[in-house]
């Protein structure tokens, strides 16, 4: 039962205008020497299908063992098997992640 629900979210997430995908961030304004981390929007682009480990660990919420999965489990056409062939990689993390993904 598992698998038809993902489809669904999966579908569900193809259709989805990337509008819906990319809310800008807003960072306080702070000076350079107190910000220590840069907002998703200003952040270069990973390409799931060509990215080293260490590249796709700089995505949040991508840890070493995630990173390994999506290696292992390439090519990618689209989010949408980035969440059914990566487990660790659900449809709401996916949404997080795609100002930062390419394919």
């Amino acid at each position: 039962m598992k698998k038809p629900v993902l489809a669904v979210l999966a579908a569900a997430l193809l259709l989805m205008p990337v509008s819906a995908y990319a809310k800008k961030a807003t960072m306080p304004a702070a000076t350079p020497a107190t910000t220590t981390t840069m907002p998703a929007s200003k952040m270069a682009k990973v390409n799931v299908n060509t990215a080293t480990a260490a590249e796709l660990m700089k995505i949040p919420g991508v840890n070493a063992k995630i990173a390994a999965e999506i290696i292992k489990n390439r090519p990618y056409k689209n989010s949408a098997e980035l969440v059914k062939k990566v487990k660790g990689i659900g449809p709401k993390n996916v949404m997080k992640m795609m100002p930062m993904l390419s394919f």
